[in-house]
């Protein structure tokens, strides 16, 4: 069922303006619209907000390396900067490498 609301998008995606504004007037008239619509408005909504949090966890981990990074510079123990950053001793050992 997910496949068929993601090629529905992408071939919407593809359709020109004129061919997008032909589909919805369509669409408009169709006694259908909120069975069709609905699943895929929420389909897309979820991708949306999936990319969302995504961005927002790279976003942390960015934080993270860059907190880590100026702790190292400063001498501290590769322990205590993984307990400030949050980061494992691992991930701390090959930022130090670099």
């Amino acid at each position: 069922k997910r496949l068929k609301y993601i090629d529905f998008i992408a071939q919407y995606a593809n359709l020109n303006e004129s061919e997008q504004a032909q589909y919805e007037q369509r669409l408009q008239q169709s006694s259908h619209k909120e069975v069709i619509m609905g699943p895929v408005q929420q389909a897309v909504e979820k991708s949306m907000q999936q990319g969302i949090e995504q961005g927002r966890e790279e976003g942390k981990q960015e934080k993270a390396i860059e907190i880590a990074r100026t702790l190292l510079n400063k001498g501290m123990d590769i322990g205590e900067v993984s307990e400030i950053s949050r980061l494992s001793e691992q991930e701390i050992r090959k930022l130090s490498v670099h």
